[in-house]
């Protein structure tokens, strides 16, 4: 037989049992065949896909179809016959972006013998746009006790607290927001184990003058009232 048609020895390229036995044993002895079936097979991987579920007929056709139409033509000399070529370089265009098209839209993969739906993939989650942040040093020193930042992710405001090296006090570690005025203070929690938090407060409350973080050492005696004992603090800017 003449050479076996592209869109064949892309088929085995999927599927190497795929295709008309005469076109497998033709590959067999024909080394243009065969290179070919190799060049889409290394698509076939470059494009990330491991056993791929052929496409439906109608997906190949209309991509086959699309680079045929954009095929540049080539005009001759009058009375010029052309010399016979294969169409390799647009067939083999056409598959490969059938084959990445496979990757792309995961219509599934052979594993089991069953065809699986593709894992859902959820959006990128908004991690917010933080709009104040202050490093955290120790009130006697220049010590660095973490950072703080203020995030506003949608209509929410969070206060985002990674501290560091706070002692074994006893006690737990309470967060505040005290006020540039020095006068008022709130509490807006305790860090979890890590020192690490995350606190929703107002929005108004950074326009108000709540700008300086503190975190305390308080004891579990009750007292909702400051301990006097600040041991991390950092004004958001």
């Amino acid at each position: 037989m003449s050479h076996a048609d592209p869109e064949q020895l892309a088929g085995l390229a999927l599927d190497p049992t795929d295709g008309p036995a005469d076109v497998r044993e033709h590959v067999e002895t024909c080394p243009e065949c065969a290179g070919l079936v190799a060049a889409f097979t290394g698509v076939r991987r470059r494009a990330g896909a491991d056993a791929l579920v052929p496409p439906p007929a109608e997906l190949r056709a209309r991509v086959l179809a699309q680079v045929r139409s954009e095929a540049p033509s080539v005009s001759l000399p009058a009375g010029a016959e052309p010399a016979p070529r294969r169409r390799v370089p647009v067939w083999l265009a056409g598959v490969a972006a059938a084959l990445a098209l496979l990757a792309g839209v995961g219509l599934g993969r052979i594993g089991t013998g069953t065809e699986q739906t593709p894992e859902a993939v959820d959006p990128p989650a908004n991690t917010g746009t933080v709009v104040a942040a202050t490093p955290l040093t120790a009130l006697d020193s220049d010590a660095e006790r973490g950072e703080a930042s203020a995030v506003q992710t949608d209509d929410t405001f969070t206060i985002r607290v990674s501290a560091s090296e706070l002692g074994d006090e006893p006690g737990v570690h309470e967060v505040w927001l005290i006020n540039v005025d020095g006068k008022r203070m709130i509490s807006i929690g305790l860090l979890a184990s890590g020192d690490e938090g995350e606190f929703a407060v107002p929005m108004h409350l950074i326009d108000e003058g709540y700008r300086i973080v503190d975190i305390s050492v308080e004891p579990d005696d009750g007292d909702p009232t400051h301990s006097g004992v600040s041991i991390a603090r950092g004004e958001l800017a």
